[in-house]
């Protein structure tokens, strides 16, 4: 059982309800940060060993700091704790008559079940595949592999088996299971849509490709390639050293069909590598109205689009998404903070039954596992949290029967997600699932990480670490957001080390 064993270390009494930590470790962490750039800054901290009642170190552990996207791991704890790790999101196709001859005499309604990876990600028995950068961040350099509309094609081939070849009414996408809302996301966008609907993480890619030389026209390519929205293309080819203009898609015309014509403007360098620029769908319903259509007509089935009578729904064909320990590491693993927003909305309309008011709902859900874990619900008025608060949370979440899916959905130090290039030859690499945290404003650094240190014997030290740092520049947050994540894994390891030796 977690935390029945002790552990042998220098300098460490362990039992089944207590842990003292070496005074050692306080000065080498101490060492740490007063070698490092991070020396002036504020720091919050806590370690603890699973089961026990005292912590192995802390520092300021009352204090509260922006975890940044390290709050990530409350949200998803969330989710596991009211949907379940085995959870699975369904997208069915229903058609409202009858079929004669080949001939659907009524609609085919998609309805909308929330399942957030529709498109490439979807990999075979049910792995997703989670590359770093994402494509929805702006910083990608390719696209994830595969078809953005694969989901789809399958449906549209199920329904060709039912014998239907054209459909006489319209292609519809039902999304009644939570009322759509709108969410910042805080990747330099405005805000997005929050649909049930959701395919290609709602994005367009454009892939901007350099030209042959400086001043030629960059090339475009757009994925999936639909008539949902066109992309006039403003991007030109530059040399190296010069200033690009910033990334913009303009709108031009909003069609009376619901498609979109846009601008892209924008410059890439001259040999170097191509760029992937997410454009957001403004509708994510009539984007997949447009792109089940699309893959409807590819299997050979037509549809003309005639208004018809309200009808019986008949299910016709259904796609069933992996489960919720899968799906949750694009949240997870990759930070997406499109992901993020979702997970409130599905877990109030899902496990809260409220299709009206689920964001509502499900924080209240969120707010009664704080207080299932005997934590205060409102610690955070502004979105600080302290160290204190994730690592009471963390641990409260080690005996529950979804824990091994929840933390390994994390990313793994020096491994993968946004740990992948961190400290892979720490001996802490490979055993610890955290995650990351990163804030900047012209004024601040914030830096976070959050999750669990496992010993060689099974057990779990729950952890958070947090920063903030004066800065003088965004651009001087940008810069130290590296270091501020390696000198946190340096920490780690400490830990680790003194657990360890």
């Amino acid at each position: 059982m977690l935390g029945a064993a002790p552990v042998a270390a220098a300098g460490l009494l362990s039992t089944a309800n207590t842990a003292h930590a070496d005074p050692v470790l306080a000065t080498r962490i101490r060492q740490l940060i007063d070698g490092s750039e991070f020396a002036g800054a504020r720091w919050g901290m806590r370690f603890q060993l699973h089961g026990t009642d005292e912590p192995l170190h802390t520092l300021n552990p009352e204090d509260q700091f922006v975890p940044a996207s390290a709050v990530k791991v409350l949200i998803a704890g969330s989710a596991f704790s009211a949907l379940g790790p085995d959870h699975r999101f369904r997208t069915r196709v229903y058609r409202t008559g009858p079929v004669r001859h080949g001939v659907l005499d009524g609609d085919l309604v998609l309805v909308a079940g929330g399942d957030l990876v529709l498109g490439p990600r979807l990999r075979p028995h049910g792995q997703i595949a989670v590359p770093y950068p994402d494509h929805t961040y702006g910083s990608a350099n390719t696209l994830i592999s595969g078809d953005p509309l694969q989901q789809l094609r399958e449906l549209a081939v199920r329904v060709r088996r039912q014998g239907i070849r054209r459909v006489e009414g319209r292609i519809v996408v039902d999304a009644s299971l939570f009322r759509q809302g709108r969410e910042e996301i805080a990747n330099g966008n405005d805000a997005i849509p929050v649909s049930p609907m959701m395919l290609n993480d709602n994005v367009v890619d454009v892939v901007a490709t350099p030209g042959p030389a400086a001043g030629a026209p960059a090339e475009l390519r757009i994925s999936p390639q639909t008539s949902y929205v066109s992309v006039l293309n403003d991007v030109s080819t530059i040399s190296t050293g010069q200033t690009p203009r910033q990334w913009t898609f303009t709108p031009v015309a909003t069609n009376p069909d619901g498609t979109h014509n846009v601008r892209l403007t924008g410059d890439v360098v001259a040999g170097g590598q191509p760029v992937v620029r997410p454009y957001y769908v403004p509708d994510p319903v009539r984007f997949a109205e447009v792109a089940f259509t699309k893959a409807l007509d590819d299997a050979g089935i037509g549809t003309m689009g005639t208004l018809t009578t309200a009808a019986a729904r008949h299910l016709v064909a259904e796609h069933v998404s992996p489960a919720l320990a899968e799906l949750s590491k694009v949240m997870l693993k990759l930070s997406s903070n499109v992901h993020t927003v979702y997970f409130p909305y599905l877990v109030g309309a899902i496990a809260g039954h409220d299709p009206v008011t689920a964001k509502a709902t499900g924080i209240d859900l969120q707010r009664a596992l704080f207080a299932q874990a005997g934590l205060d619900p409102d610690e955070s008025n502004d979105d600080s949290y302290s160290p204190n608060f994730f690592v009471h949370f963390l641990d409260h979440l080690v005996g529950k029967p979804y824990f091994p899916a929840y933390y390994r959905a994390m990313p793994i130090l020096g491994r993968d997600g946004t740990l992948a290039d961190v400290a892979p030859d720490s001996p802490a690499a490979g055993h610890v699932y955290a995650k990351t945290g990163t804030g900047g404003t012209a004024t601040k650094l914030y830096k976070a990480m959050a999750g669990y240190l496992f010993l060689p014997d099974g057990r779990p030290v729950v952890f958070a670490e947090f920063l903030d740092r004066n800065v003088g520049s965004l651009a001087e947050a940008m810069a130290l957001q590296t270091p501020a994540g390696e000198l946190q894994a340096d920490i780690v390891t400490a830990v680790y080390e003194s657990l360890t030796r």
